[in-house]
C-alpha cells in the first residue's frame, strides 16, 4: 500500500515516539506505595550525608538555611549533629524542614516558621526554635522506629516495615506521607526506588512474650547481651505442659503473600549467673520445638540448639499471608528434665522465596 509522504512522516514520528525510553525520573521513582515509603536501611543510615554534604546540599538550594546561624552552629550542623546523636538519616530532617515550612526554598522565612521547622511537638515551649526541632524530630522518628509495634494501622494503611510505621507516627495522614515521598523523591529519585524488602527479620527485642518480661525472679526470663544485635532471651527448659510457662512469638508484618523460608538465629551466649537460686544450667536445649503458622496451618520443626554458635537454622519454608496473621512461636516446653536446660530466643528472619 502506498501512503502519501506527509503520513508516512507522521507514521515514522509515532514509531520514534513509542520507542523513546521512559525518562530517568519514571525510570527510578516507583509509584507511591502507602504502606511502603522507604527502607529501614535508608532510615537508620545517619551517615547518608556527611555535615559538609548537608551544607553542600543547602547551597544548592535557594533557601535561607544555606546562611542561617544559630548559637554559633549552622543549619547543616545542628541537622548532622542530632541525626548522628540519634542514628536517623538526615535528609529525614532536611525533607521534613521543607515539608514542614518550606525552609530549603524560602529565602526570607518567618521567625514562626523557624520556630516550627519541623513540626515537631506544636505548641510545647520545649519544642520551640530551629535547634529544638531538628531535635525533636530525630528523637521523635528514632523512638517511633524502636518501640510501635508492627501492625497498627494508621489512615487505612497498615505500614509493611518500622521505617514507613514512624513516619506514619510522625505524621499520621496518607497524604502527609505522600507529600514527604514526593519530596525525597525530587532531591534523591536513585536512593527513593528502594526495592519491596524480601527480608523480614524480627529482633528480639520486640518478641511478644508470656509472662512479660519483667525481674527474672517473677518472670522467668533472663536478658543476654550475645546474639546477633547485643541482645537475646533466655529462659530453662520445662519437661511437660503442668510445668511450662514461657513462651515467645516472633510476628513478622508480611508484605506480600508468598513461600518464605525461615530461620532461626541461636546465640553463642556466655554462661549464665541464674540470679534466683543456684541453677546450674550449662548448655542449651536439644529439643527446642519452634511453631510455625503459616497459611496453610501449623507446622513444628525441632532444633539442638546446644551445638550451635552463633549461626542460622533453617526451619522451613512455608506460604505466608500478607499481614501479621502468621508467626513463629517457642516455648520453654522440651520433654527433658524440668530446669535442666536452657531454650534460647534470638531473631527470626522470613526470606521471600516465590509468589
Amino acid at each position: 500500500m502506498n501512503l502519501p509522504l506527509l503520513s508516512r512522516l507522521g507514521l515514522l514520528v509515532l514509531m520514534l515516539v513509542v520507542s523513546l525510553p521512559p525518562s530517568r525520573a519514571e525510570a527510578l521513582v516507583e509509584p507511591f506505595d502507602a504502606t511502603y515509603v522507604m527502607a529501614d536501611e535508608e532510615f537508620n543510615d545517619s551517615y547518608a550525608m556527611s555535615c559538609d554534604q548537608i551544607q553542600e546540599f543547602l547551597n544548592g538550594r535557594t533557601g535561607a538555611l544555606k546562611n542561617y546561624v544559630l548559637d554559633g552552629k549552622s543549619a547543616a550542623q545542628i541537622v548532622c549533629e542530632q541525626s548522628n546523636r540519634f542514628g536517623i538519616n538526615p535528609r529525614l530532617i532536611l525533607v521534613l524542614l521543607q515539608k514542614e515550612q518550606g525552609l530549603l526554598g524560602e529565602t526570607e522565612p518567618s521567625q514562626d516558621a523557624l520556630d516550627w521547622a519541623a513540626g515537631c511537638g506544636p505548641g510545647w515551649d520545649e519544642a520551640k526554635g530551629f535547634a529544638y526541632q531538628v531535635e525533636c524530630a530525630a528523637r521523635t522518628l528514632r523512638r517511633r522506629f524502636d518501640s510501635v509495634p508492627l501492625g497498627d494501622v494508621v489512615d487505612n494503611v497498615v505500614p509493611v516495615n518500622r521505617a514507613t510505621l514512624a513516619l506514619y507516627r510522625y505524621n499520621n495522614h496518607q497524604q502527609g506521607n505522600q507529600d514527604f515521598w514526593r519530596i525525597w523523591t525530587k532531591y534523591w529519585p536513585m536512593s527513593a526506588a528502594s526495592p519491596m524488602p524480601t527480608e523480614i527479620v524480627v529482633d528480639s527485642r520486640f518478641l511478644e512474650t508470656t509472662p512479660a518480661i519483667k525481674e527474672p525472679c517473677k518472670s522467668g526470663w533472663v536478658v543476654g547481651t550475645q546474639g546477633l544485635n547485643g541482645h537475646h532471651l533466655v529462659t530453662p527448659n520445662a519437661s511437660g505442659m503442668g510445668d511450662s510457662t514461657n513462651s515467645a512469638i516472633w510476628r513478622p508484618n508480611i508484605p506480600r503473600e508468598g513461600a518464605y523460608q525461615v530461620s532461626a538465629f541461636i546465640p553463642n551466649r556466655a554462661p549464665i549467673q541464674w540470679p534466683c537460686s543456684n541453677l546450674d544450667i550449662k548448655w542449651d536445649t536439644s529439643h527446642a520445638e519452634y511453631t510455625v503458622k503459616h497459611r496453610d496451618g501449623l507446622t513444628t520443626y525441632e532444633v539442638d540448639q546446644g551445638p550451635i554458635s552463633d549461626g542460622w537454622v533453617n526451619i522451613g519454608t512455608y506460604y505466608f499471608s500478607r499481614g501479621t496473621d502468621d508467626y513463629v512461636m517457642l516455648s520453654d516446653l522440651t520433654g527433658e528434665p524440668s530446669m535442666t536446660y536452657y531454650v534460647s530466643f534470638d531473631e527470626v528472619k522470613f526470606v521471600w522465596v516465590a509468589p
